[in-house]
């Protein structure tokens, strides 16, 4: 081999080690590692859970959350139902997590990790327990990696943090672990709704039918002009996708002086819902009902008995019965509070719907 073809190798060689140098490759401790599941003992026995415990630095109890008659409860909002989708979601990352690096066992090093003791004042972690008779250990589950998928927990029996596999959804606040959605009563189903004050002021609008795309509202008085039919529409849609802020049993509220809002639906539903504020927060406590719209009692003059006869057939034959059963099965006893947005759209008045006279 010539010296040309030989300094050419070696300069090439030297090119290629260089290269090889800069690229990041696992450390000794890591190349030796091998995954284990975080929590076997959970794996094991997670269907048969029957009560889990969320708590933040200091002590503070988010969320203690049990089942029983088959469905998860939060104890701490007077046991209504929680989110199951949420519950769910953590308890099948816990028991499927993987333990991808071991990292402190420092005390001192904790916090950086937010894997410190949950007891201590500005603590960063959720611990994650459950019931002793189970025997699974409880778990602080801390910061989420920086710069890589995962995240650091540790066992609360254990000195050893730990890097998992994956990000659990753990909210710190307790309404994000109830079952927020209350009802959900679409504006294309509506065709009247009514807004009773306790002073007998009656706001209603309504449509012929659910396929007419504009309500109408009525009784306005003489020489009014609504501000837009937007305005008379909104009302039909108070009810679509409500979800709560907070809940309490409705016994706690005094509500005879509650405005009534009235929505009925084309199929055959009644859904009543009394309002009032208390302490600048909104509340709402629902009732359902199927309801059956009165027949002609006798032929109008312009109308044929025929004709009578054809009407009262196109009126609904099926109660939505089993919809109202639902819908009080979930509500009845609990007061919610909602968006204020919410309460201003079921409380206006006809003043809030017609516009302001021209001042000269």
């Amino acid at each position: 081999m010539s010296k040309k073809h030989f300094s050419w190798l070696l300069i090439v060689t030297l090119v290629v080690a260089g290269l090889i140098l800069l690229v990041p490759g696992k450390t000794g401790r890591e190349s030796s590692f091998e995954k284990r599941e975080l929590m076997p003992e959970l794996a094991a026995g997670v269907n048969e859970l029957t009560f889990v415990r969320l708590t933040a630095g200091g002590g503070e109890v988010i969320a203690s959350l049990e089942r029983s008659e088959g469905k998860w409860r939060v104890q701490e909002a007077s046991s209504y139902p929680a989110d199951w989708v949420r519950i769910k979601s953590l308890l099948s990352d816990l028991s499927q997590a993987e333990v991808i690096e071991e990292k402190t066992s420092n005390p001192e090093y904790y916090s950086r990790l937010g894997v410190e003791d949950v007891a201590l004042e500005g603590a960063g972690g959720i611990m994650i327990s459950f019931a002793d008779e189970t025997g699974i250990a409880a778990v602080i589950a801390g910061n989420q990696a920086s710069g890589r998928d995962g995240q650091y927990l540790r066992l609360q029996n254990s000195e050893q943090s730990l890097l998992i596999d994956r990000e659990l959804d753990l909210p710190g606040e307790r309404m994000q672990w109830l079952d927020r959605g209350i009802i959900d009563i679409a504006d294309s189903e509506v065709v009247e709704v009514t807004t009773r004050h306790p002073d007998g002021e009656v706001l209603s609008a309504t449509k012929t039918s659910a396929d007419d795309t504009d309500f109408v509202l009525q009784n306005i008085p003489d020489q009014g002009e609504i501000q837009s039919n937007w305005t008379v529409n909104a009302m039909a849609g108070s009810l679509a996708g409500l979800e709560l802020d907070d809940v309490k049993p409705d016994s706690e509220f005094d509500w005879s002086e509650a405005t009534v809002f009235t929505v009925l639906t084309a199929d055959g539903l009644q859904v009543n819902a009394e309002l009032l504020m208390q302490e600048e927060s909104a509340w709402i406590r629902l009732a359902a009902l199927a309801y059956q719209p009165a027949e002609p009692d006798q032929p109008a003059k312009d109308q044929t008995e025929d004709q009578a006869e054809d009407e009262a057939e196109e009126q609904p034959e099926e109660l939505d019965k089993d919809r109202a059963q639902e819908i009080n099965q979930r509500v009845s006893g609990w007061a919610y509070r909602i968006p204020r947005h919410k309460y201003d759209t079921m409380t206006r008045r006809m003043e809030d719907m017609l516009k302001k006279p021209e001042t000269s």
